[in-house]
């Protein structure tokens, strides 16, 4: 005789409801903390553990859980003491373009993929850079161009400043532009460069390249400055043509002494690249200066 199973069908057991329950109440309680760390502001006290715990209405097991989660995306930070308690941060670009870069490169993204999502980020932050022409915050920016014009020779050429500079450089533009999205997302696809582009490099041991680059971003930092709109998103759009040129050149060399490319991948996304770009052994003399 088939005997029926008691119980409630499709119910989850006690303790995997419980699990289930305790990491919601500490989603919820992180998600509080978050409010309140955006509403206090950067360096603005949350409260004592006590005074949070009461608030919140959880337990201390829950608390310090949701906390902990709120601290490791650097929005707030404990303080020990008699003036301690929960104190709010403002949190900077590393962490998401941390996370970003690194979901990209298991995706399998390389570096022409990544040259051409930079280059029309690059465009727009050009774009509304040229349109703030407030002195003040020109200032950094012009004092970056000055630093650059007049560096010496050995300097020019040295690989790791070029590398340093040209990320300041980015910086410098994405505030000018007063674009939080555009600058978080050129951080994300700067920290994917510099993890992909060590077997890719176009700069690595072409001083001729450095110099070359850095007279075009010049330009582009001047016409920022200047409010030149379109001579700024000229030179940003040469910026990015001329390191793809490089690139399609150095497969072509790769090819020409039978050595192996970087990548399987990387090699047919550039052939994919230089097919949809006819010509461009012609078109290197319009792009340059």
């Amino acid at each position: 005789m088939n005997r029926k199973k008691l119980g409630n069908e499709g119910v989850a057991p006690r303790s995997v409801q419980a699990t289930q329950d305790d990491v919601s109440a500490v989603q919820i309680a992180a998600e509080a903390l978050r409010k309140l760390a955006i509403r206090v502001g950067d360096q603005g006290l949350l409260g004592s553990e006590e005074e949070l715990l009461l608030h919140l209405g959880v337990s201390r097991p829950t608390f310090r859980q949701a906390a902990a989660l709120v601290a490791h995306e650097q929005l707030i930070y404990v303080k020990r003491g008699p003036k301690g308690g929960y104190f709010a941060s403002a949190p900077d670009s590393t962490a998401a373009a941390r996370m970003a870069s690194i979901y990209l490169r298991f995706r399998g993204a390389n570096m022409v993929e990544l040259i051409d999502a930079i280059a029309p980020i690059r465009v727009e932050i050009a774009q509304l850079a040229t349109q703030n022409q407030d002195p003040e915050q020109q200032q950094p920016l012009r004092e970056f161009l000055e630093l650059e014009q007049n560096r010496a020779p050995n300097e020019v050429h040295d690989y790791i400043t070029f590398l340093k500079s040209e990320r300041h450089f980015g910086e410098l533009i994405a505030d000018l532009s007063g674009s939080n999205v555009f600058s978080l997302f050129l951080n994300i696809l700067y920290d994917l460069v510099a993890q992909v582009a060590r077997g890719v490099d176009v700069y690595a041991h072409h001083e001729e390249r450095i110099e070359q680059y850095q007279q075009l971003r010049n330009k582009m930092a001047a016409a920022i400055l200047e409010g030149d709109e379109e001579l700024a998103v000229l030179m940003t759009k040469r910026c990015s043509a001329i390191v793809m040129d490089w690139m399609l050149e150095d497969l072509r060399q790769h090819e020409r002494v039978g050595a192996s490319s970087p990548t399987s991948t990387l090699n047919r996304t550039i052939r994919l690249k230089e097919r949809q770009r006819p010509g461009r052994a012609s078109r290197r003399s319009r792009i340059l200066p």
